[in-house]
């Protein structure tokens, strides 16, 4: 990502993105990897590949609480005809944070035997995600990609609470992070104030065209370059006109708002 300012003519790029490189086989360099990390959410996960792709860009993984649980249920259904422990040597954790209220006795069982560490947050105030970041913030300071693994199809409540957390770990506790939410169908990604360019090669096969820009986080104005309906300076708020359904038509697109806003691009499901 490249930092930038903004002066008295208008918003200069301030950020690149790259949201499919996560999805790809091949991992980046030692040096990306080793500035992401993975945090698995206490939500279903069924499509072991995607999984395991987001597992290989990251060098360093985190459950937090009952993800492990989740996680357990994937490897030990992917591989079925090995002991779970082994199964669970595929793709460890690093470890496993949280209030510990979820996390079943036989599933941290299965991870002491593997090594994994398992460690206690009591803090009531603060969610199992927000302790999972501080974890992983202490033991890897360097990281500046967190993917998310998660679902905003469950509970609504639940899912607006993960999407107000991302913005605001990164605009109060974290601005140095990136967060990007690995959800059953999509990447949604939280657009700070100012341009971005995205790179959205629809040939790579492992997004579709569909995207949405919305502004949830306050009454904003867009400009937005390289998809079927461009705006300029368009007044974007919820209860009003949002960019809903969109598509993109080129490799990169860029997007300048005035106020945060999310992201959301459709990712081709089993790619």
């Amino acid at each position: 990502m490249e930092n930038g300012v903004v002066n008295g003519h208008g918003f200069q790029p301030v950020s690149t993105f790259w949201p499919t490189r996560y999805l790809e086989a091949s991992v980046g360099d030692t040096a990306d990897k080793a500035s992401t990390a993975l945090i698995v959410l206490n939500t279903p996960i069924s499509d072991y590949t995607f999984f395991k792709r987001l597992y290989n860009h990251a060098g360093y993984v985190v459950c937090a609480d009952g993800g492990a649980n989740r996680l357990h249920d994937l490897l030990v259904n992917e591989f079925s005809d090995q002991e779970a422990v082994e199964a669970l040597k595929s793709s460890p954790p690093n470890a496993i944070h949280g209030d510990l209220d979820s996390l079943e006795r036989h599933v941290r069982e299965q991870y002491e035997q593997i090594g994994t560490s398992i460690s206690l947050d009591p803090d009531q105030y603060s969610t199992d995600f927000q302790k999972a970041i501080k974890k992983t913030v202490e033991q890897k300071p360097n990281t500046q990609n967190i993917l998310i693994l998660g679902s905003i199809a469950g509970r609504v409540d639940q899912g607006i609470g993960l999407l107000h957390e991302m913005y605001r770990e990164q605009r109060l506790n974290h601005p140095e992070l990136t967060f990007w939410l690995f959800s059953e169908a999509s990447i949604s990604i939280v657009l700070r104030r100012g341009t971005t360019a995205i790179h959205t090669p629809l040939k790579s096969g492992l997004i579709t065209p569909n995207v949405g820009i919305l502004p949830l986080y306050g009454r904003a104005s867009i400009t937005i370059q390289g998809f079927e309906w461009d705006v300029e300076d368009w007044p974007t708020e919820m209860g009003g006109q949002v960019s809903t359904s969109n598509h993109i038509v080129a490799d990169q697109v860029t997007i300048t708002t005035d106020v945060s806003v999310l992201f959301t691009v459709e990712r081709k499901v089993g790619r």
